[in-house]
C-alpha cells in the first residue's frame, strides 16, 4: 500500500517508530493515507481560491479582486483612435522597468503584470523608429493595475482604463450612443482623466481634428465637477510642425473648458539620452494626475445605488 507515516520521527516502512511489526498495521500509517489524499485535493482547492487572478489586464467585473482592500483610483484614458494612448501605457512600464521613480509614490506591485509585460514588449525602440502595440479591440475594455506606495507607506491601487479611441469619439457625438457604453462607463467611475491630443493628427487634418479634440472636451466637462483633466500632447517631437494659430487656437479653448488647466508633451522618440519629452514627461503625466487627485480633501469617490448586479462600487463611499 504506498503512503507515508504522518509521524515525521517514524523510519517507515524501513522500521515502525511505534514498534510494528508490520507498519501497514499502524494507526499513523493507515491514517496517512487518506489523510495525504485529502491534503492533496484542499491544496488544489487552495491553490485556485489563492489565485482569482491571472496577471492578465483586468475587466470591469475583475475589479473587484482588488478594490476591496482599500479605495481604489480610476485614471480615464481619453483620446481618439491612434493617439498613443495604448502606446503611453507601454512606455510607462517601460521608464518603470528602467529605474525610473514617481515623485510621491514607490511602485510596489501590479496584479496585471503579465498584461504590462505584453505591452513592453510589444513596444520597440529602435533609433528613429518605434514598433507600437496593438491597437485596443473597438468593444474592448481593460484596467492595468498599479500598486503604489505614498510617503506614509500607505498602499493606493492605481487603475489605468485601455479602450478603444473609437467609442471616445462616437461618446463625443452622442453621449447615449449605443455603441458607446465603455466610454460611459469610464466616465463614470473615473476620478481623473488624461485627454491625449494627437501632434500628428492635427498637422494632417487640421483644424477637423481641433473640432474633434474640442468636442471631446466638452463631453468630459458636461459634468465633470471637480475631477482633474490633464491635457497629454503626445508624438510631441512633431509639435513644431502644428501650426501656430492651430496650436494656440487649440489651447486658449481648452483653457476656458477646465479649471487649472494643465498640459505636458510627451513623445517616444529620444533626440537625446536622457530625452525631456520620453525619460522624464511620460512619467511626469502620472505625477501631475497623483497629485490633483491626492490635493483634493474630498472624498475620492461616492457612487450612488446604480442598480447595476455585482456592480463593485454599488454604494461605495470612502476617503483617502
Amino acid at each position: 500500500m504506498a503512503g507515508k507515516c504522518s509521524n515525521p520521527d517514524c523510519a517507515a516502512p524501513i522500521s515502525c517508530h511505534e514498534g510494528k511489526d508490520i507498519h501497514t498495521e499502524c494507526e499513523f500509517w493507515s491514517n496517512s493515507g487518506v489523510e495525504l489524499k485529502t491534503r492533496k485535493t484542499v491544496s488544489k482547492q487552495e491553490k485556485k481560491a489563492d489565485l482569482p487572478w491571472t496577471a492578465e489586464a483586468l475587466n470591469i467585473d475583475g475589479l473587484g479582486g482588488v478594490t476591496y482592500r482599500n479605495t481604489p483610483i480610476i485614471i480615464g484614458i481619453v483620446g481618439r483612435a491612434d493617439a498613443g494612448k495604448t502606446t503611453y501605457l507601454a512606455m510607462l512600464f517601460t521608464l518603470f522597468l528602467r529605474g525610473g521613480k514617481l515623485e510621491e509614490f514607490n511602485f510596489c506591485g501590479t496584479k496585471t503584470i503579465k498584461a504590462w509585460d505584453d505591452l513592453y514588449h510589444k513596444l520597440k525602440i529602435q533609433k528613429e523608429s518605434v514598433a507600437f502595440p496593438d491597437p485596443t479591440p473597438f468593444q474592448y475594455i481593460r484596467f492595468l493595475h498599479l500598486a503604489l506606495k505614498n510617503k506614509k507607506d500607505r498602499l493606493k491601487d492605481i487603475f489605468l482604463s485601455d479602450a478603444s479611441g473609437e467609442v471616445f469619439s462616437l461618446w463625443s457625438q452622442n453621449r447615449d450612443d449605443e455603441n458607446a457604453e465603455n466610454a460611459r462607463w469610464i466616465y463614470k467611475h473615473s476620478n481623473a482623466f488624461i485627454l491625449f491630443i494627437d501632434c500628428e493628427d492635427l498637422i494632417n487634418r487640421k483644424n477637423l481634428a481641433k473640432t474633434e479634440i474640442i468636442d471631446l472636451a466638452q463631453m468630459l466637462k458636461h459634468n465633470l465637477k471637480d475631477r482633474p483633466v490633464i491635457a497629454v500632447w503626445s508624438k510631441s517631437d512633431k509639435k513644431e510642425e502644428v501650426h501656430i494659430r492651430l496650436k494656440e487656437k487649440l489651447q486658449e479653448e481648452l483653457k476656458e473648458l477646465f479649471e487649472n488647466f494643465e498640459e505636458i508633451d510627451i513623445s517616444n522618440f529620444s533626440v537625446e539620452d536622457p530625452d525631456l519629452l520620453v525619460h522624464k514627461n511620460n512619467i511626469s503625466v502620472l505625477d501631475k494626475v497623483l497629485n490633483k487627485i491626492y490635493s483634493s480633501s474630498k472624498p475620492i469617490i461616492k457612487l450612488e445605488n446604480m442598480n447595476v448586479p455585482k456592480d463593485i462600487f454599488l454604494n461605495y463611499k470612502s476617503k483617502l
